[in-house]
């Protein structure tokens, strides 16, 4: 028998969805119901508890590269503008490189959507069940070093889903990544799909890994589908896997309705043979994977690019936020020195690519490079942080003021001998348990809480340790419960005085933390 939520969302498609916006215009945004507030998700419209009369508006970037004819600099310009006039000061970048606009008044709406539309952006299944953002390489097609450039898969995808009902009303939420470089820079492992580079017989393609997730019932590592498609044969296996999800995924209780759960009640191998038995292709067992096992690539500093004498730089953008006028300044710089290409990361900083070699020095000596720095601090550099409970319902804590305040305690307590030793530390900050900034991954990872006191309830976190990121890294451990974050920063700093006064010659911080018991490996 179908939930109540499950027999509303049966009922919905794309038309419906948008008629509501028209609805609660006339009719008052205040008499939005709870199943309509879930259904405007699915075109990017999320009330916020926290701030009555004011949503915010997600913004799909596929892959992250802000480009319409060339020229993402207007695109840029259009957000920026769009903020100006019917949000607030800020920006925020998300961990599938994507751009969050807030503050935004339920009777502009309407006006906000039709700005983006004419830019070229759209807000559809940013949200809610859905397959979202798909994510790639912020350096593909430029890294020298990559093995397969992914735009135009990652393209090809995205033009089949945008607006198409019969691959949306998914059980879950749905998150796919398609990777051509070696590093695993998007997160493979926790990706309901991941197609990572792989070689087979002499062809370049991709191997296949699914059911990855983390959330606040546990965390899952994508597992080998034991898969080798080529490019071409990439958009067909997607599909596929997405509409064997919508037809056989949980839909009873939502708490297991991720593609895991599908893949862990079928057995990967029945799940398997169910995949290739509706492909037009035979699907051969998987190729040498290529990703590397080193941590992955941050994408932070200078790069040389394919083309010889271009450079593209990756700036660090601290917590995630933008203000407009640093947003304003990225757009100028864009153009002014490349060919006005903006991209998102997955650690939520930004890269400004085509850069000529004798524009190089210019760019570095912008003043905004003092801010959006191509040379952050350790801490700062590694730091990837939710929205927090400024405006989200479900984090306990004020994450981006919180995380800001530690990477700077960190940046400052700890000798500058010990901070280049260290090089620098992924630190993840979520604001509760769902996860958002994947904490599980980090080296450090923080999943916020209230933790009662004399005095009341005040902000801390568990602390886990000794996240590795990759296909064959390991997720974090829990060291610490329910710590206040005046306690935090001394603590850490401790933990890494005696880590690297400890640690054995090429020793990672996970195997330190193992091997001095700090955390268990069960």
């Amino acid at each position: 028998m179908a939930t109540p939520l499950e027999a509303y969302k049966a009922e919905l498609n794309f038309k419906k969805i948008n008629a509501l916006i028209s609805h609660y215009q006339e009719n008052g945004w205040d008499t939005l119901t709870r199943h309509d507030t879930q259904a405007l998700k699915y075109v990017g419209i999320f009330a916020r508890p926290k701030t009555p009369g004011y949503f915010m508006i997600r913004v799909r970037i596929p892959g992250g590269i802000l480009k319409a004819s060339s020229l993402s600099a207007a695109q840029m310009h259009a957000l920026v503008d769009i903020t100006r006039q019917f949000g607030r000061d800020i920006l925020d970048l998300t961990t599938r490189q994507q751009i969050q606009l807030r503050w935004i008044k339920a009777k502009d709406i309407p006006e906000v959507l039709t700005l983006l539309n004419r830019a070229g952006l759209t807000t559809y299944q940013t949200g809610f069940d859905n397959l979202r953002n798909i994510t790639t390489c912020a350096a593909a097609g430029l890294d020298a070093d990559e093995i397969l450039d992914t735009r135009k898969i990652v393209e090809e995808i995205n033009t089949e889903i945008l607006g198409n009902w019969s691959v949306s009303n998914l059980p879950r939420k749905f998150n796919m990544t398609i990777s051509g470089c070696h590093c695993d820079c998007t997160h493979g492992e926790i990706n309901d799909i991941a197609l990572m580079p792989a070689e087979k017989e002499g062809a370049f393609g991709f191997n296949v890994l699914v059911g990855g997730a983390l959330g606040a019932w546990g965390q899952f590592r994508a597992v080998p589908l034991d898969a080798f498609v080529k490019p071409s044969e990439a958009k067909e296996l997607c599909l596929t896997i997405l509409r064997l999800y919508k037809e056989k995924g949980e839909r009873e209780m939502r708490g297991r309705s991720r593609l895991k759960f599908l893949i862990e009640a079928l057995g990967i191998d029945t799940f398997r043979q169910d995949v290739a038995a509706h492909l037009s292709f035979p699907l051969p067992s998987a190729g040498t994977d290529l990703t590397k096992p080193e941590r992955h690539h941050d994408h932070i500093g200078v790069h040389p690019q394919k083309t010889k004498g271009f450079f593209y730089i990756g700036l660090n953008v601290p917590a995630g936020r933008l203000t407009l006028d640093q947003a304003n300044s990225l757009v100028h710089l864009a153009e002014k020195y490349g060919h006005g290409e903006i991209r998102l990361t997955t650690a939520q900083n930004i890269l400004l690519t085509d850069i000529p070699e004798e524009k190089l020095d210019a760019l570095l000596a912008e003043p905004l490079l003092r801010e959006l720095s191509p040379k952050p601090s350790p801490f700062l550099r590694g730091l990837t942080a939710c929205a927090g409970n400024t405006f989200c319902a479900f984090a306990r804590i004020n994450t981006k003021k919180r995380a800001l305040e530690l990477t700077h305690y960190l940046d400052t307590k700890l000798e500058t001998a010990d901070l280049n030793k260290l090089g620098h530390m992924e630190i993840h900050a979520s604001g509760c348990s769902n996860s958002c900034a994947n904490p599980w991954v980090g080296q450090i990872g923080l999943i916020g809480k209230k933790i009662k006191k004399d005095e009341g309830f005040i902000e801390g976190a568990d602390i886990c340790l000794g996240g590795e990121a990759g296909l064959k890294g390991n997720f974090a451990r829990l060291w610490k419960s329910n710590i206040p974050f005046t306690e935090i920063g001394p603590l850490l700093v401790t933990l890494l005085q005696n880590f690297l006064h400890e640690k054995k010659e090429q020793e990672s911080f996970r195997q330190w933390c193992l091997r001095s018991h700090t955390i268990s490996d069960e």
